[in-house]
């Protein structure tokens, strides 16, 4: 039986009802698979049941070479696992065992021994036997991390240590969210701002204020870190006159509109350098639009919408349109930069 079988097979049982104890749980569950990933349970060198640790015994116990590899601690198919995480680590103590696995047949949770942290903090991986519909997921990752050859090798713990640092790294990013959100908030970031503007305009074909934006935002701040409101005032004037041109090295080019002098800025720094609009693709891009791309499609993740906003810059690339004079002014900055022009001095901006 392979371990497809053996998963489908004590899935089967574990719904039937009848596995009333922990003896049936091993019996009927645990050593199929054990089984199915090359652990002989005839071979007494490799695969050790009730292993005695101090006065007292772990479910299994898989060696090599008379080294333990894996510590496995079976419970009751309707016990929480999570009750016997002290357990298992206490069996693990001082022996020097890579692995540790605790199941109650349904649930497999899949422990780093030495990792840092409390229990909880060394788990790499929690495989849940009710959802039922992934077992081609389960025996993907059995194989790699529990299957006998890669035990012995090695390359499980090193895939374990791979998943429990990536899990950490995500935590850290999402226990970041809340500061960077506020930050955003708090700072008035302009493709925020523009991005939701634009958006409510698609929608009702009204563009809404800054103000009344960035006031909708500041809602949104969470209350562990939120500042007290601020009091009622004037609406903010918009930022800056009207753009309607430039001085580029002395030489005057006059525009009607800001997207027009964004867009005649882009075509000379292009004329200056040829790899200049590649540099400032990748700078300016973010999931769901692109300032400039070489493909007319590739602007707007949502190109049905905004698509028809797009401009032919006539040198083989597109520029969206479809921006606030804001996010424009912050754009130029950034072309600048990119170009190597020094804004202010170099290149000067023709205000109303």
């Amino acid at each position: 039986m392979n371990l497809e079988q053996a998963l489908n097979k004590a899935i089967t049982n574990l719904q039937s009802g009848e596995l009333l104890s922990e003896a049936h749980v091993r019996a009927a569950v645990v050593d199929p698979v054990l089984r199915a990933l090359g652990w002989d349970p005839a071979d007494p060198s490799t695969f050790k049941p009730e292993f005695a640790v101090g006065k007292r015994k772990v479910d299994y116990a898989l060696f090599d070479q008379g080294k333990p590899l894996v510590f496995i601690e079976a419970k009751h198919s309707d016990v929480k696992i999570g009750k016997g995480e002290d357990q298992l680590f206490s069996y693990a103590n001082n022996q020097g065992v890579p692995l540790l696995v605790l199941t109650n047949g349904w649930y497999w949770d899949f422990y780093l021994s030495m990792a840092a942290g409390r229990p909880p903090d060394r788990r790499f991986y929690s495989l849940d036997l009710r959802l039922g519909d992934n077992v081609a997921g389960y025996v993907k990752f059995l194989e790699q991390h529990l299957q006998k050859n890669r035990v012995v090798s090695g390359k499980a713990k090193l895939s374990a240590e791979d998943i429990l640092q990536n899990n950490k790294d995500r935590e850290k990013a999402r226990d970041s969210i809340p500061s960077v959100w506020s930050g955003l908030i708090e700072n008035r970031e302009e493709m925020l701002i523009d991005l939701l503007a634009e958006e409510v305009e698609g929608t009702c074909g009204i563009k809404p204020s800054v103000s009344h934006v960035h006031a909708f935002l500041a809602g949104l701040r969470p209350s562990a870190i939120a500042d007290p409101p601020p009091p009622p005032g004037p609406a903010p004037s918009p930022p800056k006159a009207k753009l309607q041109g430039f001085i580029f090295n002395g030489s005057r080019k006059e525009c009607n509109t800001a997207i027009d002098t964004l867009t005649e800025i882009l075509k000379t720094f292009q004329l200056e350098n040829s790899q200049f609009m590649g540099a400032l693709a990748s700078e300016t891009k973010t999931k769901t639009r692109r300032l400039v791309a070489t493909k007319r499609i590739d602007l707007y993740a949502n190109y049905d919408r905004y698509g028809h906003r797009a401009r032919d810059l006539g040198n083989g690339w597109w520029l969206g349109t479809n921006y606030g004079a804001r996010s424009i002014r912050r754009f130029i900055k950034i072309a600048c930069g990119v170009a190597g022009v020094k804004l202010g001095s170099q290149l000067k901006l023709i205000d109303e």
